[in-house]
Formats: C-alpha cells, structure tokens, sequence
C-alpha cells in the first residue's frame, strides 16, 4: 500500500480498519482501540499489538498524519487520515472482500462430539444458547444507539446493516441449537436413554 494507485492487497486488514475509522474522525491510538471494541470488534477482530506497528507504517507511507496535544503532564498523539490515505481506502472499499476462514471452537467441539459424553454437547448447545441472549442484548443496544448518533442517514444505514447481520446470525444461531437439542432428545427417546 506504498501508494494508492499501486494498492496491493495487504494479508492484514489492520491498516483499512485504522484508516476506514480515521476517515470518520482524527483519533489517538487509545481512542482507536476504544472505538474498534465498541464498532467493528463485535465482528471483526483486531491485534491490539499490531495497533501502534500499523499507526508508524501508516505514516511512513504518507497516508496517516500524526500532531502532539498537551493531555496534561502527557502528550497526546493523535492521528488523522491524509488525501493519499483516503485515496487508498477508497480503492480498497472497491475491491471484492476475500473469503476468511472461519475459527469456530463450538463447531470444532460438534464435529468431535462423539468421541465424549452427550452431555458435555447439550452443555454446549444449551451455553451457546444463552450467548445468543447475551448477543442479542447487546446488538439491540448497539441497533438504538446508532439512530442516536449524529451522523447522516446513509451512514446510519451502513453501520446498521452490519448490526443486522449480527441479529440474523444469532437467530440462525438460535435455530440450529434448538434444532440440535431437539434432534439429540429425539435420538436418546429412541434409544430409551435418560436425557442427560
């Protein structure tokens, strides 16, 4: 990403998250990890430890710019995206997003399932199911704040779209355990075994 008109795909997506966010607001790096956990973190995340790597490569490369405040007895660093930054994130918003694998550790627990006791998996699917609750919680709240924020109405609609998709996704979530639990109780009926 030396240049934007040479914007190579780069294998982390640290950089478009900093300069997607800076495109809203100059930042300091506090405020950067701060607004990542309370926006993108609930579905994209991010190496905290790569933050302030990012932040010099950034400005390295002319696309982020750095001015010192007095915060204080400290001096507050606060970073702003530049004309080739913002020429370099409108590149890559219009390239097709790259398939990510997915890092399931409930799936991955499923899948070997059999080879541990049944009740462990209920306990699984049943814990799986309170998370949607929690999830579902905190999404709504996120989904009020949104109408709150003093943005205009296209960009709104962009960061509740990505909260909606949030909502789906528990629901399927939801779905599928029930379905699970039922189908377990179902096999254990026909065996004549007590649920666990």
């Amino acid at each position: 990403m030396s240049s934007p008109a040479s914007a190579a795909p780069r294998a982390s997506r640290t950089p478009w998250v900093v300069l997607g966010l800076l495109a809203f607001e100059p930042m300091s790096g506090y405020d950067l990890k701060s607004t990542i956990e309370n926006t993108v973190g609930h579905f994209w995340q991010e190496s905290y430890g790569q933050l302030y790597p990012t932040l010099r490569s950034l400005r390295a490369e002319g696309l982020v710019t750095m001015t010192s405040e007095p915060d204080g007895a400290r001096v507050r660093h606060v970073y702003a995206i530049t004309d080739p930054g913002r020429a370099a994130l409108m590149a890559w918003l219009e390239e097709q997003p790259r398939a990510t694998p997915v890092r399931n550790e409930l799936l991955l627990k499923v899948f070997f399932a059999s080879l541990a006791d049944a009740a462990a998996l209920r306990r699984h699917l049943r814990h799986a199911l309170e998370r949607v609750d929690e999830q579902r919680a905190v999404l709504a709240a996120i989904r009020e704040a949104i109408a709150r924020e003093p943005a205009d109405a296209h960009q709104r609609r962009c960061w509740t779209l990505t909260v909606d998709l949030g909502l789906r996704n528990a629901e399927a979530v939801e779905a599928w355990a029930t379905q699970a639990l039922a189908e377990l109780d179902a096999e254990a009926d026909a065996g004549g075994e007590a649920r666990p």
